[in-house]
């Protein structure tokens, strides 16, 4: 309670409607009148104290007094009666007053994105597409998201709470994919871009150890939390969606380099798209790199305008090579680049051990920092288990691709960044 001389607030009470809790017959209204007047005689015993401090002129001490003693009852007495009705009704304080209407049961959301593979048709059907190669194939995934999903969360299973399936009121869920053909998946494509803003359009490409299933649910999740208002296609080649499967991923992720090029083909020739992002994740990025360096040496300069953004998160690739070859070629094209590293990922850690050599996603001394390309030390990132995740599993990662991509600001310009001027040159990381 505040003592003489504060503010008086004056609330309207009419413009609040108690909601009854569980099981209460009694009528909330009657209660509230009743234990109103209780308050203001409480509440006037309680002021009077504080109102006779007012100078002894009768005329004006009564008109304070009169005045005083109107606007605490009436503020206090309504705070009083809403602790004393949300102790009957059964209700906590932040939900006592609500609409009349109550708001509908949260329902899960779908996204839909579209998708085009090379993997082989699942022989039992259960997964969709296995990790075994075969002929490109067309469609849309439809994903639900659950309710109260937020920005960076990427609800799974887990074994701790015993679950072993995937619930749409609690998990990320693949609930069905539309198969099309290549006409018919051109045609719906070229309408999705003709009806976003500035007919644009994302293509994502996952990594190693990934099933389609698990793809689709990330690139989903990725799109809704980026907010991207513009259609998004997952590529999604043959992995074998297992720790063991590396070398066999490296294998498919070479094979995959020529299709994903004639997609990248048959989007410039029959889409009427104008702003093309495209999103690599780990092994990924080989798949991305290779494939647009060889298509700068084949199409116009005005063709390859129409790229407006490669992001590379967390790239598996040989940071001499990277920084080398791929980089400098890529950097040639003019398409602005983004790259994402991390010390703290734990699979590039392993890759590195593996090849005997540093990886361009890899932050630390051996951080790629070179002409034309924007690099971000995202090590304070959270990325699941591995570290290896963090695209899709931090708020900052998210809030950052947001800005980069509806917005088109450059790294020193997103409000999230702090540069880091070195020897080497200038990269960011994200403010504490």
């Amino acid at each position: 309670m505040h003592g003489c001389g504060s503010e008086t607030v004056i609330y309207n009470r009419d413009q609040l409607r108690p909601v009854p809790g569980p099981g209460h017959s009694l009528s909330l209204q009657g209660t509230m009148n009743a234990l109103e007047h209780i308050a203001l005689v409480t509440v006037t015993s309680l002021a009077l104290p504080c109102i006779t401090s007012v100078p002894k002129q009768p005329f004006l001490m009564l008109a304070v007094k009169t005045t005083m003693t109107i606007l605490i009852q009436r503020s206090l007495a309504i705070i009083l009666t809403t602790l004393l009705v949300a102790i009957l009704s059964g209700c906590s304080l932040p939900g006592i007053y609500e609409q009349e209407e109550a708001s509908a049961t949260p329902e899960p959301r779908q996204v839909d994105i579209f998708y085009v593979t090379n993997r082989a048709p699942d022989s039992d059907g259960e997964h969709y597409f296995s990790s075994a190669r075969g002929d490109i194939n067309f469609g849309t995934s439809h994903i639900s998201l659950p309710p109260g999903h937020v920005m960076g969360r990427h609800e799974e299973p887990s074994l701790l709470k015993f679950e072993t399936g995937h619930d749409p009121n609690k998990h990320i869920k693949l609930l069905d994919v539309t198969r099309m053909s290549r006409d018919d998946f051109a045609k719906r494509l070229g309408d999705a871009v003709a009806a976003s803003p500035d007919h644009k359009l994302m293509i994502f490409v996952h990594g190693y150890n990934s099933e389609f299933s698990q793809a689709a649910r990330t690139v989903a999740q990725f799109a809704a939390d980026i907010k991207f208002n513009g259609p998004v296609v997952l590529f999604s080649w043959p992995s074998q969606g297992s720790l063991t499967g590396y070398t066999v991923d490296e294998t498919n992720a070479e094979w995959a380099q020529s299709h994903f090029q004639e997609l990248m083909t048959a989007l410039l020739e029959r889409i009427p798209v104008q702003h093309i992002y495209l999103v690599g994740h780990s092994m990924g990025n080989r798949i991305i790199g290779r494939a647009m360096a060889t298509l700068a040496n084949e199409r116009l300069e005005s063709d390859m305008l129409r790229f407006r953004e490669i992001i590379m998160i967390a790239p598996d690739i040989d940071t001499e090579v990277f920084r080398m070859d791929m980089a400098p070629r890529l950097a040639r094209t003019g398409i602005h680049m983004t790259l994402y590293a991390s010390s703290s990922d734990r699979a590039l850690l392993a890759s590195k051990a593996f090849h005997g050599y540093p990886r361009a996603g890899e932050s630390g001394e051996g951080l790629v920092v070179i002409e034309g390309l924007e690099t971000i030390d995202a090590s304070d990132a959270s990325g699941g288990m591995l570290g290896h995740s963090y695209f899709a599993e931090d708020r900052r990662m998210m809030e950052d691709i947001y800005a980069l991509l509806q917005t088109g600001q450059r790294a020193d310009e997103r409000f999230g960044l702090e540069a880091v001027d070195t020897s080497e040159g200038r990269h960011w990381k994200f403010r504490k």
